[in-house]
């Protein structure tokens, strides 16, 4: 433990020590500066203004906002803003230079975008003009911070500031992923808990993504930018309702039946009310979120009853992380009602990826628990059909891939079953000992799986008896690798000062119904019959060296 602690401390020490070093020499660093800001100075009517800034402007009203270029724009700029589902056009001493509207078509819903415009040259002096307007109350006098400069000092401004919401939001998507495949592997079918919970960090991630104030960067469809927040919104909740519904409360299963059913009609509300025009995206985000909260504070009525009613555990635990979750929901949803854009899905976006965390924490704990029992019943299953003379498979091995093997149509046409005797064990134990006896039994076992081994499976089934289950019943298959197994003997007891020597005989199938008993039978008899001929041959050659 001393020598390990003295490791790490010299790690960390050497880590310490290039990090130090090596910041003195950073002048290669590749830097971007940030963009300008352009917030000062904009006149709106009558009224000088500064932004960011929300004013009191009724829906599908334009809203126009000028100001005077200083000396900075002699050169040509680019110029950034993002709008809150608006359209925006840009005039520069009343030409237009850019334009973007939305709603004209099914194909482009309003979506929150960013824009980048490219200024003319030489236009300081002149008045640049920005015209926002939006079909909805609560983003008609929105208007966001304005940016200048290069597009590289935009990126890099957008990277720093929301770059980390997408990086968490891939981190959970990945973590979802890895939960619902690796559960395909390590656990029972029967077991969707951690499939449910996967499910809904995928559904969650998407969410986390589209209110990352990145998709842009991923996707141009406007489409899927306009449209992914709201679609998901009603949809993540779903396999949270499973996962209850059948792991953890005991009562009111209706109840959870019916708030899914709710969460799927809102689902498909959202979708025939954009494509008939009933409703745009945003304006069912309030009914999604009315929704939601009402399902979540009935789940955690439902919990309560559970844990005070039946001190169910599994409720209490889901409970305090439901309480936690409807903390952030809370918060979100004030921050929505105020207006305060900018911070939208912040707050349940850190709700929710804690939640994530715990999930993955909880989850690497049932993995290793899973794989701990996985390696234990593997022992044990070994254990129990393992032969500890041979190191090989026993009886009980040899019963179970007898069944499985006649119970397949295919593989059991093809199967010979040999069995084997070895000759003279009493005598080997008796004159040389049971280490020489249980050397030879290995021996013997070993020549068989050598012969037969790679077309089937061999089996010790009793103390000198041994089987193989050899799926080649073509005769000249086995006569070949008979002819095989009497060298392999004959070599191995020209090594040995005693007769050493294998009995074996073969029988296939030749009903349809016969039974495991009767093939056993017939191959019993037949190697009997070679028994017999080995004892007269040894009797012949022990006879001989008398004489002799």
């Amino acid at each position: 433990m001393k020598n390990y602690r003295s490791y790490v401390t010299f790690i960390l020490s050497l880590l310490v020590f290039f990090v130090m070093y090596f910041t003195n020499y950073a002048s290669s660093k590749i830097h971007v500066d940030e963009p300008n800001r352009l917030n000062d100075a904009w006149t709106y009517q009558t009224e000088v203004i500064s932004l960011p800034t929300q004013l009191d402007i009724p829906k599908d009203t334009p809203l126009v906002i000028e100001r005077i270029l200083d000396e900075d724009f002699h050169e040509p700029k680019v110029l950034m803003l993002r709008t809150s589902l608006q359209d925006v056009r840009v005039f520069v001493e009343g030409e237009l230079i850019y334009e973007k509207t939305f709603g004209e078509t099914l194909d482009v819903p309003y979506a929150s975008l960013w824009h980048f415009i490219t200024l003319p040259r030489h236009i300081d002096g002149q008045t640049l003009s920005i015209e926002l307007s939006s079909p909805y109350q609560a983003m008609s006098g929105q208007i966001n911070e304005i940016f200048y400069g290069t597009h590289a000092a935009h990126y890099a401004y957008i990277v720093r500031t929301y770059a980390i919401r997408l990086i968490i939001s891939v981190v959970v998507l990945m973590i979802g992923l890895l939960v619902l495949i690796s559960h395909f592997f390590f656990a029972k079918k029967q077991d969707r808990g951690y499939a449910y919970a996967g499910l809904f960090a995928i559904l969650l991630s998407l969410w986390m993504i589209a209110e990352s104030k990145m998709l842009q960067f991923l996707t141009g469809s406007e489409l899927l930018i306009g449209s992914l927040a709201y679609l998901v919104l009603p949809l993540f909740p779903i396999p949270l309702i499973d996962y209850l519904k059948e792991y953890v409360v005991k009562r009111n299963h209706k109840y959870f039946t019916l708030m899914k059913i709710l969460f799927i009609s809102q689902f498909v509300f959202l979708i025939l009310s954009y494509l008939l025009g009933w409703y745009d995206f945003f304006e069912t985000v309030t009914v999604s979120q009315s929704i939601l909260v009402t399902a979540m504070l009935s789940a955690m009525f439902f919990l309560v009853y559970e844990v005070r009613k039946d001190k169910n555990e599994k409720a209490f635990h889901f409970l305090k992380a439901l309480a936690v979750l409807s903390l952030f929901g809370i918060l979100e949803i004030i921050n929505f009602l105020v207006g305060d854009f900018n911070r939208t899905s912040m707050y349940l976006s850190f709700g929710l990826t804690l939640l994530i965390v715990i999930l993955m924490v909880n989850y690497v704990r049932f993995l290793i628990g899973r794989l701990k029992l996985s390696y234990e019943k593997e022992v044990y299953e070994k254990l129990a059909y393992m032969d500890h003379v041979t190191q090989g498979m026993n009886r009980l091995a040899f019963e179970r891939d007898l069944e499985i093997i006649l119970a397949d149509e295919k593989r059991k046409e093809d199967v010979r079953l040999i069995m084997f005797d070895l000759d003279g064990l009493k005598k080997i134990n008796d004159a040389y000992g049971h280490l020489e006896g249980d050397r030879a039994i290995k021996k013997a076992f070993d020549i068989i799986t050598e012969t037969f081994g790679e077309q089937g499976a061999c089996y010790r089934i009793g103390g000198d008896e041994f089987a193989c289950l050899f799926e080649c019943n073509e005769e000249h298959c086995y006569r070949d690798r008979s002819k095989f197994l009497m060298d392999k003997i004959q070599s191995f007891e020209n090594e040995t000062s005693y007769h050493f020597g294998l009995s074996f005989g073969s029988a296939t199938l030749t009903q349809a119904n016969m039974t495991p008993e009767t093939l056993m039978h017939i191959a019993d008899l037949d190697m009997y019959k070679h028994k017999n001929s080995n004892k007269k041959e040894t009797l012949a050659k022990e006879v001989g060296k008398e004489i002799l």
